[in-house]
């Protein structure tokens, strides 16, 4: 690694330590929803504790919906919570673990913008451009304001996507596809709704590319890409796939069973908070682009004769077409495309046009090299352009909200996620109150049930039955509960309206036992996960392996 390089390096960490120095080893969630900071926070701790129980990969959470818990993690992806259970054992804090995964998100976006522009531009162009995107007031909004844990710390997997598969597609080195791959598999596993979106950014970079240099046996790496992610994130990805029906995914295309994306199109409002918290962004977005336009105008194509001049067209396209995605009149294309409506809140396509726009900085900054004949007026107006950011940086990090330990922990239940409970559980029908959440009782018959073990995949019980009895335990039947009693495998039964697992008990004393285990296709989905990275691994690390000869690419 060159000096030059590692001190921007250097100085984007810096940049980044600055801007989150108040989360920085603090204990306080940084967020404007309550909700969302009991509901990270929740599933992180429930998370960390099922790894302490040597739950290798935790899919269900006990705590959730009033102690019945969940198979939150047949839903979400777990990635960002590993990252921070490793990070909480330095800190000895979830929460402060929780403000380093974002700095780190932050940070590594950053180095990621820093090689990618790198590629087209020249090394000074990239640290202004990396600085800049970094400073950019969306970012700061995301880790100051909105508080969505896993969606904040995707957006580190953006820049090396696009770097990757454009080196892959530069020189044909294999390398670069599988890290490519990898990344995008990184991104499924942190956070699916913005790895379906960025699907549709890598998909159109590589037909732009293959269009531009007239090779379209390059669309081959599309299926590449996208069958090693894939792959590589099959423990998460195919029982969601396969077992999406055994939850309550309807909740996903509305929200809390009343309101659809069509509720949350940008209208810019002029109000105070408003404007100061999201019509700003759209309008700096829109300030760039227009810049950069009206740079591309005056200036003749002979004096911007740049590999990043042509790349920066896709990055344009990308950004305009992301903004026109926040606003009502996009409608036809969120009811037209397969899997729009699960994207729930539009706004989300303003994390990929806050990434395109990052790019068009380079661009921009290119071009006023020649723009500006006077180097003053130069240096001036990149230094307007990082004031109106650090500006509105300053403002948002000096009027964050936050809520603190003793608000989140002991941790809370995570109620309002509806998507999350089993199919065909009414909600409605679940005794909510303290005073009646006992975890196990006896429903018919006569005799005394114990708790022996209550962790996150296994409860044990002590049950002395006076004559033949069912037992109502406070857990959830879901696929991949089991029962044993005296070791001997027990038929499971769902209580009506609330599918709280009843267990029949034959009379004397008995030891029961419920495990949750994985299911044949979530057992295949960590086959193939590991399997997929110990072979990329083993290419990657073969030094002779010849990509073309081995497999015949031309």
């Amino acid at each position: 690694m060159k000096k030059n390089s590692i001190f921007s390096i250097l100085l984007l960490l810096f940049l980044s330590a600055l801007i989150m120095y108040k989360q920085l080893g603090s204990t306080n969630y940084f967020s404007i929803f309550i909700d969302d900071s009991i509901t990270f926070s929740s599933w992180a701790w429930q998370f960390i504790e099922a790894l302490k129980e040597g739950m290798l990969y935790p899919r269900w959470i006990s705590l959730n919906f009033w102690g019945y818990g969940s198979p939150t993690f047949i839903l979400y992806p777990p990635l960002v919570f590993y990252f921070t259970a490793l990070l909480k054992f330095f800190t000895d804090s979830v929460i402060t673990a929780m403000n380093i995964a974002k700095f780190t998100s932050l940070f590594i976006s950053g180095i990621g913008m820093f090689y990618l522009v790198k590629e087209f531009y020249s090394e000074k162009i990239a640290i202004l451009s990396a600085t800049f995107y970094i400073a950019l007031p969306f970012n700061i909004l995301n880790q100051y304001y909105f508080g969505t844990f896993s969606s904040i710390f995707s957006l580190l997997w953006f820049p090396p996507i696009l770097l990757f598969t454009h080196r892959y597609l530069k020189n044909k080195h294999y390398q670069n596809v599988i890290y490519a791959g990898i990344c995008y598999g990184g991104l499924i596993l942190t956070h699916l709704i913005n790895a379906y979106m960025f699907s549709f950014v890598i998909v159109a970079f590589i037909i732009y590319q293959a269009i531009d240099n007239k090779r379209p046996q390059d669309v081959i790496a599309i299926p590449i890409i996208i069958l090693m992610g894939v792959l590589i994130s099959s423990a998460y990805l195919l029982p969601l796939i396969f077992e999406k029906n055994l939850v309550n995914l309807k909740a996903f295309l509305t929200l809390r069973g009343s309101l659809n994306y069509s509720d949350f199109f940008f209208a810019m409002k002029i109000t105070m908070n408003n404007f100061l918290i999201f019509d700003i962004n759209i309008l700096i977005f829109l300030f760039i682009i227009l810049l950069d336009l009206y740079l591309s105008l005056k200036l003749t194509p002979a004096k911007i004769l740049d590999s990043g001049e042509t790349i920066h067209k896709f990055f344009l396209a990308i950004a305009i077409g992301s903004i026109f995605l926040l606003f009502s009149p996009s409608s036809f294309l969120w009811e037209a495309i397969p899997f729009f409506k699960y994207i729930q809140f539009p706004f989300r396509w303003a994390s990929i046009a806050n990434f395109c726009v990052g790019f068009l900085a380079a661009s921009i900054f290119y071009k006023l090299n020649f723009f500006c004949k006077n180097k003053n007026i130069y240096y001036l107006t990149i230094t307007f352009l990082f004031l109106l950011c650090f500006l509105m940086d300053c403002f948002y990090i000096k009027n964050a909200l936050t809520f603190g330990e003793k608000e989140l922990l002991p941790v809370k239940e995570a109620n309002w996620s509806e998507e999350h409970l089993p199919a065909e559980v009414e909600i409605d029908k679940i005794e909510k109150g303290r005073a009646l959440q006992k975890k196990i009782v006896i429903t018919n018959g006569a005799g005394k049930a114990e708790i022996v073990k209550w962790k996150s995949a296994e409860r044990i019980f002590n049950i002395i039955a006076n004559d033949e009895l069912t037992v109502r335990i406070r857990t959830f039947n879901f696929p991949g509960w089991t029962a044993h009693i005296d070791g001997i495998p027990a038929v499971i039964k769902s209580e009506d309206g609330t599918k709280a697992i009843l267990v029949d008990v034959p009379k004397g004393d008995h030891l029961l036992k419920l495990i949750f285990k994985d299911t044949p296709i979530r057992i295949i989905g960590k086959v193939l996960s590991v399997l997929s990275f110990i072979i990329l691994s083993v290419v990657l690390l073969w030094p002779n392996f010849n990509f073309k000869v081995r497999f015949g690419y031309e």
